[in-house]
């Protein structure tokens, strides 16, 4: 049978605690403790995501990598966990004091493997295998330093977002490949964005033509002065940078979409509503081909624009309502 096509969407994840041993470290010359979190922007087309999780690294600024392993593996169903919670992978693990220059996330995702992680349909009983190629002896990494303070805690979530990461190649079958996009924030640091936004009046303002339905997403860029573009991952000539988070807008019975941003490393952003986030959630119907130039005057995507200084501990407010209305 045909595997179904993938959509994006967007839902930020929490994840249960997980018991850890550990290895290739000594809490004797510990000088900190370490939480890490989970948080995750899944696909909507699935009727579950599951990876199995074994363990993690950390790698010292001047040391050999730590490696911890769960004491069971922990399989994680990415689509039950929604709304900006977050799960403990390490809780409050006594390691050296210092900086760090990269986590690796150990996952058990192989090709053909019936026991691993794995991807579900709606439409479907049946279970495809998710293969992170070189998993087994990569995992996921994430390179970006951090510090972990001298007698204190030092906090982290990663941002384990799977949009447009879940492929099913030719000839793999029934194999699909995942290749997330992992993002790593200080808990100390982040804030929120939130707010509501009125889909018919921003409909009205991108002047979709009538008989045409708005298919309302919201963005962040980083940086007051970024060029909007869609999440395509593609350094290019003429590309715009690709949004921190987005996410698609479904509007309640007033015609009122509800958003939430968690976990927004503190700084200067731009919240970009657009009608068009079927543009990005299809890949026939992409902007342009990330691989070839690409003319900004040349993109089918039409954004509202705001400016948002996001602040450590609070939660910015960012509506796009007819003016008057709160």
């Amino acid at each position: 049978m045909s595997k179904p096509e993938l959509n994006r969407a967007a839902a930020l994840v929490a994840v249960g605690a997980l018991a850890l041993a550990g290895c290739g470290g000594s809490s004797e010359d510990a000088g900190g403790r370490l939480v890490v979190n989970l948080t995750d922007s899944p696909v909507d087309s699935a009727a579950e995501v599951v990876v199995v999780f074994t363990g993690l690294e950390l790698k010292p600024a001047d040391g050999e990598a730590i490696s911890f392993d769960f004491d069971e593996e922990q399989s994680i169903d990415l689509l039950t966990l929604q709304g900006g919670g977050s799960v403990t992978l390490l809780d409050e693990q006594e390691i050296e004091a210092g900086r760090y220059e990269w986590i690796r996330l150990k996952v058990r995702a192989e090709r053909n493997l019936q026991d691993g992680s794995y991807i579900a349909f709606d439409d479907s009983g049946e279970r495809f295998p998710l293969w992170v190629p070189s998993g087994s002896q990569r995992g996921l990494q994430l390179v970006r330093s951090f510090a972990v303070a001298a007698g204190g805690v030092t906090s982290l979530t990663i941002d384990f977002d799977v949009r447009k990461s879940i492929v099913a190649p030719p000839g793999l079958a029934p194999n699909y490949i995942l290749k997330p996009t992992l993002r790593l924030v200080d808990n100390l640091l982040v804030g929120a964005v939130a707010g509501d936004v009125d889909v018919a009046y921003l409909a009205q303002v991108q002047e979709v033509p009538d008989g045409e339905a708005c298919a309302p997403g919201v963005y962040l860029f980083a940086g007051y002065d970024t060029v909007p573009d869609d999440q395509d991952t593609e350094d290019v000539p003429g590309n715009g940078a690709d949004p921190v988070v987005y996410l698609p807008l479904e509007a309640n019975e007033f015609g009122i979409a509800s958003y939430l941003m968690p976990f927004i490393e503190a700084g200067e952003y731009q919240v970009a509503f657009t009608c068009d986030f079927d543009v990005d959630a299809s890949a026939e119907l992409s902007e342009h081909d990330p691989r070839e130039d690409a003319d900004p005057a040349d993109r089918t995507m039409a954004w509202e624009t705001v400016a948002v200084e996001v602040a450590a501990e609070e939660t910015a407010e960012v509506n796009f309502l007819p003016s008057g209305t709160t």
